[in-house]
């Protein structure tokens, strides 16, 4: 039957297997040559070798074919699983098994922020607001032989620190307080000079900002004759975002100028508020409450024309932009005659426990007291025994109150407040002569652990020093000189809650500047003299409050949440 089969496939032309390996069969040897078994296999193999010689190219064909259809089929499927991934990552949100929680859940971080560039306001000697020249000579206002002084100082590692013009002022006009450099060092870097050219700014750069560390200075104002008769002083000022003041009346003959300086290279707005005697609620000033400070600039507002007629105010000045620095002059006439001029400075912070050092026996004292909320004032005279209760005042919400107090008694060192609600005080000092009166505004006194307070040229001072606390304490007040060197040095004892006073000379005799350590319970401030106004008889009365040699810090606090990262 195969042999049928093969038969019937030759005879329909399908070539046999042996055919399609071996190629076709071999024509017929031609008659006389010899079929032989050699002549077959030359035969087989010529037909393995053209085999041999067309397969590799026929499967090389075939496998690059397939691989090109491969390749396509691939990229077609990549491409459309990352448009799919694609889309998925930017249409839905991410699975919570893909984020990294954070190592404490939201876990909160806190950066101490410490400040090593010091910024201070001194202002120029004192002025009348108004010095026009109106009817006869006689009548005519008069600044007098108005005079000055003002000495800058730093302490600790101090940098560089400088003086210059708030306004219209180069650097290269700027002066540099000198000592040495090395961060050890005993001396304190100072300059001394005149403020009679214009308000100062008082920079500072620390090495770093610690115990010990930091500015304080201060300027001074005297007269013998005219309308500034007597002594006026003020330390200078700091800048904040607000600022706020207790002065005296805006009655007829007294006025109060409030200078305010914009140290930052952007302009700002004032929002000024005054309250007063009569009312518990902020007045409508007849200038507006909005003033404008440009950049690197100075104004001055009148505050008697903004509120007249007022036994006494309290101010509060905001910046909307910038922190700004400001003082108010505040001079006293009667008619021709001479009552007085001062400076006021900023108030600290509302509290319910404040202490005045600085007040002497025979001073006539009013405080002038104002409270968010109504509450009862507790005021006491502080001597050297210890505290000793004056008067009791109820305050109103909001209200400005004149307490008077009349003289204070032999032997007093300074005035405590206290209040079950935070109260802002201060206490207006006159003192009389028969040739006229002076006043002072005393402001409360922070303790620090270290403190300074430096006085100006051409004036001389008794530092007052308060303890805060129950209990005895003993403090270190180190003198410098004018070049500052270190000039003696006095360790006080101070009972609890009570008070001393030490001359300058009675550290040294050359000591001019001051620190005070372990003080952390000390309230210090210092009492002005001027020599050239006692030599004239003169009523004067002048204070200076310490600043803190403490370090300017912040701490910041950071909610880390790593979740919201997807």
């Amino acid at each position: 039957m195969n042999n049928d089969m093969d038969s019937d496939k030759r005879r329909a032309g399908v070539p046999s297997l042996q055919q399609a390996v071996l190629g076709p069969p071999a024509p017929p040897a031609a008659p006389g040559v010899s079929g032989s078994s050699e002549h077959f296999q030359d035969i087989v193999s010529a037909g393995q070798a053209q085999g041999a010689a067309n397969g590799p190219e026929a499967v090389k064909a075939g496998a690059s074919h397939s691989q090109a259809v491969s390749r396509v089929v691939l990229a077609v499927v990549t491409v459309v699983v990352l448009v799919a991934l694609i889309v998925a990552v930017v249409l839905l949100p991410m699975p919570g098994w893909l984020v990294d929680s954070a190592k404490a859940g939201n876990a909160t971080a806190a950066k101490q922020v410490e400040q090593t560039d010091l910024t201070y306001y001194c202002p120029s000697r004192m002025a009348l607001s108004d010095n026009g020249k109106y009817g006869d000579s006689e009548f005519q206002s008069s600044e007098g032989n108005v005079a000055s002084s003002a000495r800058y100082s730093a302490f600790g590692s101090v940098y560089e620190a400088s003086v210059g013009a708030v306004t219209n002022g180069s650097e290269a006009d700027n002066k540099k307080l000198t000592g040495k450099d090395t961060v050890d060092s005993a001396m304190v870097k100072t300059y001394s000079g005149t403020a009679d050219h214009g308000s100062q700014a008082f920079e500072t750069r620390l090495l770093a900002a610690k115990s010990g560390t930091g500015a304080a200075a201060s300027v001074a104002s005297w007269a013998t004759d005219g309308d500034l008769k007597g002594l006026a002083a003020s330390t200078c000022v700091a800048p904040a975002l607000e600022q706020d003041f207790l002065l005296g009346p805006t009655t007829t003959g007294s006025t109060q100028q409030l200078s305010v300086a914009n140290f930052s290279s952007k302009a700002t707005s004032l929002q000024v508020q005054i309250w007063s005697t009569k009312h518990g609620t902020p007045l409508q000033l007849s200038t507006g409450n909005v003033v404008n400070i440009g950049a690197n600039g100075e104004t001055n507002v009148e505050l008697s024309a903004a509120a007249p007629g007022n036994e006494a105010l309290f101010v509060k000045v905001k910046s909307k932009e910038t922190p700004i620095a400001a003082v108010v002059r505040s001079v006293e006439l009667d008619g021709l005659n001479a009552k007085g001029s001062d400076y006021a400075v900023p108030l600290n912070a509302a509290t319910t426990k404040a202490y005045l050092p600085g007040i002497t026996g025979d001073d006539a004292v009013t405080v002038l007291a104002r409270a968010e909320q109504t509450t009862d004032l507790n005021l006491s005279w502080i001597d050297g025994n210890g505290a000793s209760a004056a008067k009791t005042q109820h305050l109103e919400a909001g209200k400005v109150f004149a307490v008077d107090l009349g003289k204070a008694p032999d032997g007093v060192t300074g005035l405590q407040a206290s209040a079950a609600s935070p109260v802002d005080v201060t206490a207006k000092v006159t003192q009389n002569a028969d040739s006229g009166t002076d006043f002072a505004y005393v402001a409360p006194s922070q303790s620090f652990a270290q403190s300074a307070v430096v006085i100006p040229d051409h004036t001389d001072g008794v530092i007052t020093l308060l303890n805060t606390s129950d209990s005895e304490t003993k403090a270190t007040l180190q003198g410098y000189d004018a070049s500052g060197k270190p000039a003696g040095s006095k360790q006080v004892s101070i009972p609890g809650n009570a008070g001393t006073s030490v001359a300058a000379k009675d550290v040294d005799q050359n000591a001019v500047m001051f620190t005070l350590k372990n003080g952390k319970d000390v309230s210090m401030g210092v009492r002005l003299t001027q020599s050239d106004v006692q030599g004239a008889n003169l009523a004067s009365v002048a204070y200076l409050a310490s600043s803190g040699l403490e370090p300017r810090n912040m701490k910041v606090w950071v909610n880390d949440n790593a979740g919201i990262v997807h």
